[in-house]
């Protein structure tokens, strides 16, 4: 049974929170005791909330659970406030029966205690009406006054009655109740997700992959091409015959040189200039393009150029070369810097692997939607939809000339398809290489979001790591649990993930640990041949908690 959930993972904690529900009932009926499954499906729903860990608890989730989140989104009865206390005592009981709490909990003996302990607190807090939510005030006036919550009418009654100030509230309460449900809204709750870990390259690494960058290479020569200046046109373009011998100096663009007209008609000179001129290596002065003296220096120093190169493509615009329709930009270019960085944090999420193409212009469509307040693709033909479709390929191909991304091709056409919503689906998938992810990384870090390296779960639980990976590229998951068992000794490290092997019944996770346990020596070969052997002559375990669970008395309710 699973104990650690992500904040997305609903329906799997959903099928676990039911069958620790029955396992306590059956428990606390076992040895002739009752329990009521409302209040221990809220402690768990606590849990659940603070850290997805339902088998880590502490002496501090214990007492935060009675001391605040119970008096504030639990309605009891008055009388039966003491089932509080007791349901927790009966939770822990099974968890350590059947050896569910981690390695990060409190002994068991102690978490009963600080129920105990913090059991004076719970009535206190339960007492004073201005410590519950909104919805919980008005489910205790309603138990108090016994109205029956299932009949619609009687609820309309009551609330008319207490609008007309007929029925005996405490007003000051429920004013200081309001105030705070105000002010809790109005907070943001917007929580970054953490990223997965990551491997990082080695510094000689870095400096190899920026180095064969064909990116930083053309802006190397373009600067060098620039020497004591270019004449621009009134337009603030490069005249035609000046970007006609930097294509011929550069080998760009072979098939537009005959007919082109204006710079404008040379795309990979366009965005060459632009792409310098975000990147500060050249600017204007006097209708001249001149190099940017200081940056000098930063052409040979490849990392520190590879950065801000990557920088400036998410200031480029609409600049990515005939964007233009009518004369004006397409909606995507319009939206690139809203969009750009969210095409890197997804790719940063896949951990290097591959993301096909039709995601990202589903994002791009995503993001106009939110810009203009209108659904896109109801408000735009197809050749709009073709333009920023254009403008996202020409911003991934630029990624890829400057060594960040790669670009391969599908053969899953029935799930790009249903990607696309469209019968003729892009087959192209993007995976940033390693020098991609880094600065990705990089980026993450200055935006102060915590983005993990490999090795950095090591302290962790192992069923928290196993979490963690899933999902992960296998590499990454494998040198995550590389890393988890050298951060301790052979026999600790078999003996932590013997442990989680028998109580999980999670395909991935077993396969996670049973390959991590090859890596702590004959000791942990031997327990994993012992441990299938036994797996085959006994055959699946029946889960426990197989008999419906009763009727809660309690009413739990959320803000």
């Amino acid at each position: 049974m699973r104990l650690v959930f992500a904040a997305h993972e609903h329906e799997e904690y959903g099928l676990v929170r039911d069958r620790l529900l029955t396992a306590v009932l059956a428990r606390s009926r076992r040895l002739g005791r009752e329990v009521d499954p409302a209040l221990v499906g809220a402690a768990l729903d606590y849990k659940i909330g603070v850290d997805g860990r339902l088998g880590r608890w502490t002496r501090r989730h214990v007492a935060d659970a009675l001391a605040v989140w119970f008096p504030r989104t639990v309605a009891v009865a008055d009388n039966e406030w003491a089932e509080i206390p007791h349901a927790l005592h009966e939770l822990f009981a099974l968890l350590a029966e059947q050896d569910r709490l981690d390695c990060g909990s409190a002994p068991v003996g102690d978490l009963h205690d600080q129920v105990t302990d913090s059991t004076p607190a719970l009535y206190d807090a339960m007492a004073d009406e201005r410590n519950y939510d909104l919805g919980k005030f008005w489910n205790v006036q309603m138990m108090r006054h016994d109205v029956d919550k299932a009949d619609v009418l009687a609820v309309q009654r009551f609330l008319e009655q207490a609008t007309r100030g007929e029925l005996d509230i405490d007003r000051d309460a429920l004013a200081a109740v309001t105030r705070e449900e105000t002010r809790r809204r109005e907070q943001p709750d917007d929580v970054p997700l953490t990223p997965g870990p990551v491997l990082l390259p080695s510094a000689a690494a870095l400096v190899e992959s920026a180095s064969a960058s064909s990116a930083l290479e053309r802006l190397r020569a373009f600067t060098y091409w620039i020497r004591a200046g270019r004449r621009l046109t009134r337009e603030g373009r490069l005249h035609l015959s000046d970007a006609l011998a930097l294509a011929e100096a550069l080998g760009l663009d072979h098939f537009y040189r005959d007919t082109a007209r204006t710079s404008d008609d040379l795309p990979d000179v366009s965005l060459l200039v632009s792409w310098a001129r975000q990147a500060r290596l050249v600017r204007v002065v006097n209708r001249r393009l001149v190099p940017v003296k200081g940056s000098g220096p930063l052409l040979h120093r490849p990392i520190e150029f590879f950065r801000r190169a990557f920088d400036a493509l998410g200031r480029l615009g609409d600049h990515f070369g005939g964007t233009d329709v009518f004369g004006a930009p397409s909606l995507f270019s319009m939206s690139l810097g809203e969009a750009f960085p969210v095409l890197w944090y997804d790719l940063y999420q896949a951990g290097g692997g591959p993301v096909p193409v039709e995601h990202f212009y589903r994002l791009v469509r995503e993001t106009v939607n939110g810009q203009f307040g209108c659904v896109v693709d109801d408000l735009a033909g197809d050749v709009e939809q073709r333009l920023w479709r254009r403008d996202v390929t020409a911003l991934l191909d630029a990624l890829e000339l400057l060594g960040a991304v790669e670009l391969e091709e599908s053969t899953d056409h029935d799930h790009l398809t249903a990607l696309a919503g469209r019968d003729d689906p892009d087959p192209t998938v993007v995976s940033l290489t390693p020098i991609g992810i880094w600065v990705c990384n990089q980026l993450l870090l200055e935006q102060g979001v915590h983005a993990p390296l490999v090795g950095e779960f090591a302290d962790e639980d192992v069923e928290y790591v196993c979490v963690r990976m899933s999902g992960c590229r296998p590499e990454i998951a494998e040198a995550e649990l590389a890393a988890w068992v050298a951060a301790r000794d052979p026999r600790t490290a078999a003996h932590e993930l013997t442990r989680f092997l028998r109580r999980t019944d999670d395909p991935g996770h077993r396969e996670l640990v049973v390959a991590a346990l090859a890596r702590t020596g004959e000791g942990g070969h031997e327990v994993t041949r012992r441990l299938e052997e036994r797996a085959v002559r006994r055959g699946r375990r029946v889960p426990e908690g197989s008999h419906p669970v009763p009727e809660p008395r309690a009413a739990v309710v959320r803000s």
